[in-house]
């Protein structure tokens, strides 16, 4: 009588499961006209960091691309504010931030 043999096999580990797909965007983040000496900015989502470049493009997740975004926008608005506050006159500059 054959009988099969004996295979020591091990057994199989959990793995975590599979983070969602996100979609890749193309952008570009520009060096601030305050910043000296450094290349390159960190972005944090989620617990996962990015190092970027800045002036270089690259392919980051969706979610990366909309914090860039929202930075990039929260700029805009305090360079307009500083802005609008400097030319009134009479006005301490930073008095209205």
């Amino acid at each position: 009588m054959a009988t099969a043999p004996k295979t020591n096999t091990v057994p199989k580990k959990e793995t975590a499961p599979k983070k969602r797909e996100m979609g890749k965007v193309l952008v570009i983040v520009p060096k601030p006209m305050n910043v000296i000496g450094d290349t390159e900015t960190v972005v944090s989502v989620n617990g996962e960091m990015y190092q970027i470049m800045y002036d270089r493009p690259i392919e980051v997740p969706e979610n990366v691309a909309e914090v860039i975004e929202n930075a990039r926008m929260l700029q805009n608005e305090i360079r307009r504010q500083t802005e609008a506050a400097i030319l009134k006159p009479g006005k301490d500059a930073l008095a209205e931030l």
